[in-house]
């Protein structure tokens, strides 16, 4: 048995970790290579109400400045959700936030719930890997950054993964892109009271709660079937683009995912001919819908899903299985691992 997408990558050098100051107020961060610690006010700082997007912020820079909006010290100063306010500015049109018009409050509630909490009562974290840049089948550039925090020196560090987005912007006479905050996927799955806040009714039929597991494992393993269709090392791109800040493979840019499969044991990703879903083999001819194993459901939500996928070459008789563990992340769909067996 092997595993690609789970595999641990160890970085050979300790990542910066950014502290926050008593006094800490919104910084846009120019983050240096070696250990660093967020600038007092004293040396470097921009009072909150002058943080806006720009597009000269590059997306750490954009991430520094939502995780210093969302601190502690920045919740109800000036006044209540003040801290909140600020990290909309922040927030991509295509964030589940402002598809849903939240507000101040109600997105401070969101990020209050348990598996969330840590985003907002950090009190150092730090990047892990290398911001990772991709383009969408549109070609609208995305960018990726894992980042893990924490909330004392003694807990432990949560991850979460920050995708942004490059949006066009009006500035009056001339449009201009800035990145911009899409999602952040924090490394414990969706709650049933996620699912309630991106369904809630404020703003009917504005949500869309994404694709199918299925879906998602299907467009994937046909990307990697065609790695470098329409454009180079676009397989790889899509396989990395569904990672949840749970699998490390999320860490790999789109280089290093391919060459994983240039290994005789995941090579069968990128060769096979034939493809069925073992749910399939056992649904009765008039059953509808997969019969993909949900292992973690609440309140009637299922947030936790394995997939089994037959594949084999073209003159084989045998065929190769690959397991697919997906849960849903802030609406989304991702995937937390992919095992082969032979």
């Amino acid at each position: 048995m092997g595993s690609l997408m789970s595999a641990a990558v160890v970085a050979s050098f300790s990542p910066p970790t950014y502290t926050a100051s008593p006094h800490m107020l919104g910084l846009a961060i120019r983050h240096a290579p070696a250990m660093t610690t967020v600038p007092s006010p004293a040396t470097r700082n921009v009072p909150l109400e002058y943080l806006e997007p720009s597009p000269v912020l590059a997306p750490r820079e954009v991430i520094g400045s939502v995780m210093a909006a969302l601190h502690r010290s920045n919740w109800d100063t000036p006044r209540s959700f003040y801290g909140f306010e600020i990290a909309l500015r922040f927030l991509a049109p295509t964030h589940q936030a402002k598809l849903k018009r939240a507000k101040p409050g109600g997105f401070s509630r969101f990020m209050r719930q348990p598996h969330k909490v840590q985003q907002i009562t950090w009190n150092e974290y730090r990047f892990d890997g290398e911001v990772i840049m991709l383009r969408d089948a549109d070609g609208r550039e995305e960018a990726y950054q894992m980042c893990t925090m924490r909330s004392s020196p003694t807990d432990e560090w949560m991850a979460a993964r920050w995708k942004l987005v490059n949006v066009d912007c009006d500035y009056g006479e001339i449009v201009k892109r800035q990145w911009m905050v899409e999602a952040v996927f924090a490394n414990e799955p969706d709650t049933p009271e996620d699912i309630e806040f991106l369904r809630a009714r404020e703003a009917p039929g504005a949500v869309d709660m994404g694709e199918t597991p299925r879906a998602v494992v299907d467009k994937v393993m046909r990307a990697l079937r065609h790695m470098d269709e329409p454009l180079p090392l676009h397989g790889a791109s899509m396989a990395t683009r569904y990672c949840s800040p749970n699998n490390r493979a999320s860490e790999l840019s789109p280089e290093v995912f391919a060459r994983y499969l240039e290994d005789p044991w995941y090579s069968i990703l990128a060769e096979w001919d034939e493809m069925k879903y073992e749910a399939d083999e056992y649904e009765d001819e008039d059953s509808e819908g997969a019969l993909d194993e949900c292992t973690v459901e609440e309140g009637g939500v299922c947030s936790q899903v394995e997939i089994e996928v037959l594949v084999r070459r073209a003159g084989e008789v045998s065929f190769t299985m690959v397991g697919w563990e997906l849960s849903l992340y802030d609406g989304q769909w991702l995937i937390d691992t992919l095992n082969i067996v032979s």
